[in-house]
């Protein structure tokens, strides 16, 4: 059991590997040499063995997450059982250098460095006991000098350990703080998406109900003085003055209808876009990719083919917007060096192509998705579909991707 969780550190999961290694090697150079010298094999065979299991059976408490608790208790039974080995076998001495990192992995600071402590002089009375008068420093210095090691490597261990998991948790903080932006920057899109559409329908409400419903409420009032004026004589004659009144209010009613047809005029006028207000549907266009090259490093060319003729405002309003939506998609995903817009003016049609060297995609597989990708298509389609058009998409994965749109001339008239 080397850890509670799981690290995320590569260098972690290496010095773990590292430290599983040496334990399993000291493990197996001290159980050679205490069966070299034949003294009881039996029990030191079966006192490794037991340490094996012991040190397996925290392996797998470790990925099930054991609490820290059940760490100590299981570094305190592999110590104990280290203890008992090395009173069988001096041999198994030197596997207290694998123990020394994980008791200052797993235990408090001081209860650990008490326990190297402890264990350092257990080796040294094992070492200087079985060294018969020769090389006593040396089996003394040895063990002390490597419990040294020991605990730095082991507190170099901890730091990094520390490091690693504060990094995980400020980039999870960062993470989630990422989102939460995210998510209060799409519900302040969708607010004033919502406050745009009330405003402009308040306005429109406000300009229809000044101009077109007045203007229509006279007319009504006007037919009506007229349907119900003096009746004719028995004869079927009208008198001159009623001729006259019956004019007047026919004049009154041609006032009427016409200022209401300006005031129509007027307010579909208000809904143009500014682009086609100051300039015909080529100049918008030349803008839309000016201001395009220059806030990217794109190429951009526009190619008018044929004889430019004013166009209905509805066809206009949909070959723009559909433009500014096909070359949003370019600047956001496609990745493209060069892009270029034809539109293309024929007798009876009126077409609209943008192409871009960009990555591409597969037309078959575009869906709409949460996050709203995938929509502009669709709504290209319906834009087109209002004014009797239709859509074209030819694109693939490292291609580029052309999208075509053709407007009958008769359907927008």
């Amino acid at each position: 059991m080397t850890a509670t969780h799981a690290p995320s550190s590569p260098v972690i999961r290496s010095m773990q590997l590292a430290m599983h290694g040496l334990f399993v090697l000291l493990l197996a150079v001290g159980t050679v040499r205490a069966i070299q010298t034949g003294e009881r094999t039996a029990w030191v065979v079966a006192g490794c063995t037991a340490m094996v299991l012991w040190y397996a059976a925290g392996l797998v408490l470790s990925r099930r997450r054991a609490s820290p608790v059940a760490g100590r208790w299981w570094v305190a039974g592999l110590v104990l059982l280290w203890v008992v080995g090395v009173l069988l076998n001096p041999e198994l001495s030197w596997i207290a250098f694998a123990l020394f990192f994980l008791v200052m992995h797993l235990l408090p600071r001081v209860p650990a460095l008490l326990t190297v402590v402890l264990m350092t002089v257990v080796v040294v009375i094992a070492q200087v006991s079985n060294a018969d008068g020769e090389g006593t420093a040396a089996r003394v210095i040895g063990p002390c000098f490597g419990a040294l090691v020991a605990v730095g490597v082991a507190w170099v261990y901890s730091q990094l350990r520390a490091e690693s998991e504060a990094r995980r948790s400020l980039v999870q903080q960062l993470t989630a703080t990422r989102d939460d932006l995210v998510a209060t920057h799409d519900e302040l899109a969708v607010a004033q998406r919502q406050a745009g559409v009330l405003a402009e329908r308040s306005r429109l409400a406000r300009d229809i109900h000044d101009t077109l419903a007045q203007g229509f409420s006279s007319i009504v009032l006007l037919s009506r003085a007229g349907l119900t004026g003096p009746a004719s004589d028995a004869a079927g004659r009208t008198g001159s003055s009623d001729a006259e009144r019956l004019r007047g209010l026919l004049e009154q009613v041609e006032q009427t209808a016409v200022t209401g047809l300006q005031d129509a005029r007027t307010v579909v006028l208000a809904l143009t876009p500014d682009e086609l207000s100051e300039a015909p549907l080529p100049a918008a266009l030349g803008r839309l990719l000016g201001r395009l090259g220059e806030q990217t490093e794109l190429r951009t060319d526009l190619v008018v083919d044929g004889s430019a003729q004013a166009l209905p405002t509805a066809i206009e309003v949909a070959l723009l917007r559909l433009a500014q939506s096909a070359l949003a998609n370019v600047r956001q995903h496609a990745d493209a060096s060069r892009v270029a817009v034809t539109l293309t003016y024929q007798d009876d049609a009126v077409g609209l192509d943008v192409v871009d060297d960009g990555r591409g995609f597969d037309p078959a597989s575009a869906r709409i998705r949460s996050n709203g990708s995938g929509f502009g298509l669709r709504a290209m389609r319906e834009r087109l579909a209002d004014v009797g058009g239709s859509l074209t998409v030819e694109s693939s994965p490292g291609e580029g991707t052309a999208i075509g749109a053709s407007v009958p001339l008769a359907a927008g008239s």
